[in-house]
């Protein structure tokens, strides 16, 4: 069995339409326009607890990052090279991983692909899905992992996206045909505390998440225009 490594701070995955112009990705278009309150409040409360919310949130970070790449390495059949990673941090992942397979073992669902990196051309954005599996009918459906505390809005929106995605370019350009297009949408919540912390909610129409999450794209691209050209650097004095 093929054996892959996991290499810990990774660059993040770049989009590019076919002329070359890189695009945002559907997690960064979902959330424009959240209300970062929440967040603020949060990170002043570990401030004062003494904590440094920069080092929670890459350690909440990690073990998402694991947990995908435990449940990636189950559907594909290679095993984890973890070494990069300490053991704490991996029996958190493995605690999420379990969880997943759990589930998994109760559905009828077969993979069709995973972490599947797409552009759409006309609505210029790109994104990452986590899986697309085939239910017994022939159905197809996308899953998409969270290693959160609770599901927000801005994940359905992103579900929507990535699902338009697909729908739009398919895998190995089969997507034409209609039976390959998405018919249900599924936020898999894996949670990184307790035991029992795990949901999966299905939601088959997304056309309003769509319609917000084309606002926020075409938002975004406003602010990319709005953004004053860069100065050109001139010579240092000797």
């Amino acid at each position: 069995m093929e054996k892959i490594k996991l290499i810990r701070n990774q660059p993040h995955q770049k989009y590019f339409l076919a002329d070359g112009t890189q695009v945002a990705g559907g997690s960064t278009i979902s959330k424009i326009g959240d209300d970062p309150a929440a967040l603020i409040a949060w990170a002043h409360r570990l401030g004062k607890e003494g904590k440094d919310y920069r080092k929670v949130v890459q350690e909440a970070c990690d073990v998402g990052t694991l947990s995908h790449f435990m449940i990636e390495a189950f559907l594909n059949g290679f095993v984890c090279d973890l070494e990069d990673y300490e053991t704490e941090l991996i029996d958190k992942a493995l605690m999420c991983y379990n969880k997943f397979i759990d589930w998994w073992d109760g559905q009828e669902l077969e993979k069709v692909a995973t972490e599947i990196q797409l552009v759409n051309e006309k609505h210029r954005y790109g994104g990452t899905i986590d899986l697309i599996a085939k239910k017994p009918n022939g159905d197809h459906v996308l899953l998409d992992f969270k290693t959160s505390k609770k599901i927000s809005e801005s994940y359905w929106r992103q579900c929507a996206g990535y699902a338009q995605l697909w729908n739009c370019n398919g895998w190995e350009g089969e997507i034409d045909a209609e039976d390959h297009r998405i018919t249900n949408h599924a936020i898999v919540r894996i949670g990184k505390q307790e035991e029992g912390d795990f949901e999966v909610v299905w939601k088959d129409d997304l056309s309003k998440e769509w319609f917000v999450f084309q606002k926020q794209v075409e938002l975004y691209w406003a602010l990319q225009a709005a953004k004053p050209e860069p100065k050109p650097r001139g010579r240092k004095k000797k």
